[in-house]
C-alpha cells in the first residue's frame, strides 16, 4: 500500500523537526523507561552492551539519546545536513552526523547492530538497497531491527472495502506500507534470518484509521478505551511493523547477489 502526501525531502524533515526540537526533547528521551516501552525493550534485548551500534536515518536522534542513557555505544546518521546542524545546536554532544543509509561510510562487518525506524519505506523503487547496505556493514551475528508502516488486518480490510483512494492522487509519493509476509520476505532475500516480528503502536493506528476511536478518546472514559484497545491489539495490529533479524555467522542461501533495486 502506498501513501501520498508532501514530499519527504530534506526540507520537509527539517521543518518537521524544527517545530518539535527543544532541549526538553532530549531530556524526555534520556528519562524514558525503555524496559516498559514496546519497542525499547526489544532494542535492549537485541543490542548488546559493549558492541557498536548504528541508527540509520535517525532524524533528530531520539533513540540514539535514549539508548546511550542505557550505556549502549550507538551513533546515528541522518541524510539532511540542515537537520544535523539543528541537532548539533540543541544537543552538541549527541553522536549524530550526516550520512546516507544507502552508502554508509564504514567498512564491511563494522557494527554489532543496525536500527532503522520509518526510513526504508520512503524509496519509491523499494527498500532493497537499504537492506543490502545494512547487511554489508553488520558483523556476522549482528542484529538488524527495522520498523516500517504496517499493512495489517485493519488497513487490509479497509483497502478491500474500497475505503482508500483507488487511483494515485496528484500529490507525490511519500511511503509504502508492508504486510508481515512482504517485509519478512524482503529481509530474508537480503540474507537475514528472522528472529522476531511484531506489530507496534496500536493507539497510533486507531487514531489514523478509526473515527469512532478518536471520538471515544474525548469522552470521560477515553483513557479506558485507549487501554482496552492497546491490550486487545497488542502485537496483533498496529501502525508499524517491527522485524528483527540476524546476519548469519555462516552465510548460506540467497544473499546480496540476489537483490534488485
Amino acid at each position: 500500500m502506498a501513501w501520498y502526501g508532501e514530499a519527504g525531502d530534506e526540507h520537509y524533515w527539517y521543518e518537521y523537526w524544527k517545530a518539535r526540537l527543544t532541549p526538553g526533547y532530549y531530556a524526555d528521551a534520556e528519562a524514558a523507561d525503555l524496559t516498559g516501552d514496546e519497542l525499547g525493550k526489544v532494542l535492549l534485548k537485541a543490542m548488546r552492551p559493549g558492541g557498536l551500534h548504528l541508527e540509520a536515518g535517525c532524524g533528530a536522534g531520539y533513540w540514539v539519546a535514549a539508548l546511550r542513557r542505557y550505556g549502549l555505544m550507538i551513533e546515528g546518521i541522518e541524510y539532511a545536513q540542515n537537520l544535523v546542524n539543528l541537532v548539533a545546536s540543541v544537543n552538541p554532544g549527541l553522536p549524530l552526523h550526516q550520512g546516507n543509509a544507502l552508502h554508509i561510510e564504514r567498512p564491511d562487518n563494522y557494527y554489532d547492530s543496525y536500527l532503522s525506524i520509518g526510513v526504508v519505506e520512503h524509496r519509491i523503487e523499494g527498500p532493497e538497497p537499504f537492506l543490502a547496505e545494512a547487511y554489508r556493514v553488520l558483523k556476522p551475528g549482528g542484529k538488524i531491527l527495522i520498523a516500517v508502516p504496517y499493512l495489517g488486518a485493519m488497513r487490509a480490510v479497509k483497502s478491500q472495502l474500497g475505503l482508500y483512494d483507488r487511483e494515485p492522487p496528484s500529490l507525490p509519493f511519500f511511503q509504502y506500507g508492508f504486510s508481515r509476509e512482504e517485509f519478512t520476505a524482503l529481509m530474508q532475500k537480503a540474507g537475514f534470518s528472522i528472529e522476531e516480528v511484531q506489530a507496534l503502536y496500536a493507539h497510533r493506528l486507531l487514531l489514523e484509521e478509526m473515527a469512532f476511536y478518536r471520538w471515544a478518546l474525548n469522552k470521560s472514559w477515553g483513557r479506558f478505551a485507549r487501554k482496552w484497545a492497546e491490550v486487545m491489539l497488542r502485537h496483533r495490529d498496529g501502525h508499524m511493523l517491527l522485524v528483527a533479524g540476524e546476519k548469519p555467522v555462516a552465510v548460506s542461501g540467497p544473499g546480496l547477489n540476489d537483490l534488485g533495486g
